[in-house]
């Protein structure tokens, strides 16, 4: 099982719940993921894609935000490095996305996110029992021409599975789920051809277990066909 996740709503939250402090709520945002990846575990699911920040965001927001967000993503990883339940529960975390872009941005930050995230995937190679891809510096029509554009490079038949083998995230989510909004945001957009879309009248940091139980729940039922 793949889940591919959105969690939108961060700055809806701040204002509904009269906090100030854009680091603040952020922090919150992350400790909420963290808890959805125990949920994940729990519920037996085997791979999850957290979109953590779009190339669209990176060009779109302001200087402060963004680099916010990149230290904090920075420090965060750092402090993961020896988190417990990360080696217990053999998560092993892929950065993907355009690192060519963080780190030709000009922002310092950038760079030491890119390297504070290598750190992290060099420390949990050999995990597996649970996939987290972090799609940072990601967008879903730039994967798709960063994946022609290799396939090209490489001279090989242009084929949907020669195709995929370039991609940046190359399984295919069975669940795209989204807080607060109803569209995919340029989100895995080759790969999510056939998943489920869930969206939940929720911002993310209100997201409870028992959400995600439902959505597993309704998705076991579904009968996918496939084109058949």
């Amino acid at each position: 099982m793949h889940i591919g996740v959105i969690p939108d709503g961060n700055r809806r939250f701040m204002r509904r719940n009269n906090i100030v402090s854009l680091v603040e709520s952020y922090c919150m945002g992350i400790d909420k993921f963290h808890q959805f990846l125990e949920w994940c575990i729990d519920l037996g699911v085997g791979e999850v894609t957290l979109y953590a920040l779009s190339l669209e965001n990176i060009q779109n927001r302001s200087y402060e935000e963004v680099s916010t967000l990149l230290n904090l993503f920075s420090e965060h990883a750092l402090n993961v490095l020896n988190d417990e339940k990360i080696h217990k529960n053999r998560v092993k975390i892929n950065l993907c996305g355009d690192k060519d872009h963080l780190l030709s941005v000009g922002n310092p930050v950038g760079k030491r996110v890119v390297e504070s995230m290598e750190r992290l995937e060099k420390n949990t190679q050999d995990h597996g029992d649970l996939r987290l891809n972090i799609a940072l510096a990601y967008g879903g029509r730039q994967e798709i021409m960063h994946a022609f554009s290799e396939l090209i490079k490489s001279g090989s038949e242009l084929t949907e599975e020669n195709l995929r083998k370039h991609l940046w995230i190359s399984s295919y989510p069975d669940i795209i789920l989204r807080t607060a909004e109803s569209r995919l945001s340029n989100f895995l957009l080759w790969q999510s051809a056939y998943s489920e879309i869930y969206f939940i009248d929720k911002l993310w940091q209100e997201m409870e277990k028992e959400d995600l139980a439902d959505i597993l729940e309704d998705f076991s039922w579904k009968e996918r066909r496939f084109g058949r």
